[in-house]
């Protein structure tokens, strides 16, 4: 259920920030995230299943990410909602977290050094970034272009520079789409029945 909940919410995400239902096929950032969570959903088969599968998925994840040029490797791990603006030389660290409803432009980089960065909920990271070592971003902060990020920085913070410093305090507020929790099966059904059947009223005034 993990992978078809954050899967949604990946889409949902992609869907209300303009992205049209072809960019789910052709959108190489598209096929990163879904090659991702197709990883971290195998990595927790049994044994048994689980080696032959992740086998079989891993030409896949190496064509995905050398055509997009993006090394985003199943073992690091990733709230739903991840949006790839752009895709094009950025990498994340195995060991890294990355919060929910979180946006990654071209060129950023996640490294470990001593530890990997933890990146909480709702941030932004713009073009060509690095993040460095064991340090903690907070939930709704934005990360400036080509920043070099070597320290914590403070929820709702924004951040530039090299190294990074505070430049403001509305960080990533106002910039991101913010995700959703997919909706019960149940609610699903029951609105595609309201979309689908006449309203009783409808049927009323028919007759």
């Amino acid at each position: 259920m993990e992978l078809i909940d954050h899967l949604w919410r990946d889409i949902d995400r992609l869907a209300r920030a303009g992205g049209r239902p072809i960019d789910v096929l052709v959108d190489p950032g598209t096929w990163v995230v879904f090659s991702y969570r197709l990883g971290r959903a195998l990595r927790r088969l049994p044994r048994l299943l689980g080696v032959p599968a992740k086998c079989a998925h891993k030409p896949f994840e190496l064509v995905v990410g050398t055509l997009a040029r993006v090394a985003l490797p199943p073992s690091a791990e990733v709230g739903g909602g991840l949006r790839i603006g752009r895709v094009g030389g950025i990498r994340v660290a195995p060991d890294a977290y990355i919060g929910r409803d979180c946006d990654l432009a071209e060129g950023v980089t996640i490294a470990s050094a001593g530890g990997a960065p933890w990146i909480g909920d709702r941030v932004r990271i713009g073009p060509g970034a690095r993040l460095i070592g064991p340090i903690r971003v907070g939930n709704d902060a934005a990360i400036g272009p080509n920043a070099v990020v070597e320290s914590d920085v403070p929820d709702g913070a924004t951040v530039a520079g090299i190294p990074a410093r505070v430049v403001a305090g509305n960080g990533s507020r106002g910039l991101l789409v913010p995700g959703r929790k997919r909706p019960p099966l149940v609610d699903a059904l029951r609105g595609m029945v309201r979309r689908f059947l006449p309203r009783p009223t409808q049927l009323l005034l028919r007759d």
